[in-house]
């Protein structure tokens, strides 16, 4: 497919020296990270070593109990609280260690968080990221504490496409890569691979994974997640069922058709044209995560859609009376979003892509949770920086 090239040629001895050294240390090497979304934080652990080739490997270490919520965005303007939000799950990352007997030393940590954070104040974030550092510090003194930061969103794609070409065993210089289209709660992300030519602006730009540098077109639109698009949709009756109260007073009308025209319209206000030398690959070179998967599921799609078939189904929720569907599902706390979680996926692929051609989508792989958290490791571990603002 597209090119890639090695890094620098190595001296055979020394070759065999570093491989020697980088094996043991990648073997000693967990990382801690938080993804401190929108709606949550959660808390990830990963070894990384390497596999009977060299390549670079990361295993994830169960953990349970893993989330604490709202967002850590909803503390910016109370830093002293901070400090008793983070407890459990640093808690939970001291015990998990001592049980596991990896010493603090060997544990890299960071708090990520994403685009929950990214629409608040700069002052008012690194406060948080200091009261997180110092609650870090006093619990977990020999940790190798990395990064407290904001991650751009364009790197939040780049995460989430080698987590899943990992899993796919996609990332060697021989193989062709898929790429990403992942919707979280807060922020779109668009990401595909370009090849080792793309010039860097902020939409392309290299990464490494191991010894191979892959150029990457990835984009994202703030905004354009479940929870803004619900809040967007919040006084609209054409993006809920049929009666569904609105706060306003008004009924949801079940013009699904209609919510969908004002999705798209809200969607083409951003930039959404992709530069001559980004070519864009046809829809079934991607994988939909994050929210793809979970409409492919609420509409009962199985584990391919198109705008077509999103369309179809949606339509025929919105349709069914509110009352009705709240009787069926009584305890579904999500039961009212379908109808513009539909519009906000349709929408998108439909930006992009022609409506009838279809998305493979995804939560797992190889029985693996896609986590963009996966990739961040492999990024780190293969000795990338973090850009911080």
């Amino acid at each position: 497919m597209n090119s890639k090239f090695r890094i620098l040629f190595v001296p055979a001895i020394f070759f065999l020296i570093l491989c020697s050294f980088s094996t043991d240390a990648l073997a000693a090497s967990h990382y801690a990270i938080i993804d401190a979304g929108s709606s949550g934080s959660r808390l990830f652990l990963y070894k990384t070593g390497s596999d009977v080739q060299g390549n670079l490997t990361a295993r994830s270490i169960p953990l349970v109990k893993n989330k604490v919520s709202p967002g850590i965005s909803t503390l910016v303007t109370q830093p002293s609280e901070v400090a008793a939000y983070i407890e459990p799950l640093l808690i939970l990352l001291d015990d998990t260690i001592k049980e596991l007997g990896i010493p603090q030393s060997d544990v890299n940590f960071s708090l990520i968080a994403t685009a929950g954070m990214r629409v608040e104040s700069p002052l008012l974030q690194q406060r948080v990221y200091e009261a997180v550092q110092t609650k870090a510090k006093a619990m977990l003194p020999g940790m190798n504490i990395q990064y407290t930061v904001t991650l751009q969103g364009r790197y939040e794609g780049a995460f989430q496409w080698l987590c899943v070409n990992y899993l796919k065993g996609n990332l060697s210089p021989q193989a062709e890569t898929v790429g990403v289209l992942e919707t979280g709660g807060g922020s779109f992300q668009l990401t595909y691979e370009t090849g080792s030519k793309a010039s860097n602006t902020i939409d392309l730009f290299s990464l490494k994974y191991g010894s191979t540098l892959y150029g990457l077109f990835s984009r994202s639109y703030t905004g354009l997640g479940g929870n803004y698009s619900r809040e967007d949709a919040t006084d609209d009756p054409n993006s809920f069922p049929l009666g569904y109260p609105l706060a306003s007073g008004a009924l949801g009308s079940g013009n699904y058709k209609q919510g969908l025209i004002g999705t798209r319209e809200l969607i083409s206000a951003r930039p959404t044209a992709i530069p001559r030398s980004a070519k864009l690959p046809p829809l079934e070179k991607f994988v939909g995560v994050g929210m793809f998967e979970g409409v492919a599921k609420d509409l009962v799609l199985g584990d391919r859609i198109s705008a077509n078939r999103v369309d179809q189904a949606a339509s025929v929720i919105a349709s069914i009376p509110w009352a009705t569907q709240l009787a069926e599902s009584p305890n579904n706390p999500f039961l009212f979003s379908k109808v513009d979680s539909a519009q906000l996926v349709s929408g998108l692929i439909r930006t992009w892509f022609p409506p009838s051609r279809e998305l493979a989508v995804a939560r797992e792989i190889g029985g693996t949770e896609i986590s963009w958290t996966l990739g961040a490791v492999l990024f780190l571990a293969s000795d990338n920086e973090l850009p911080v603002q």
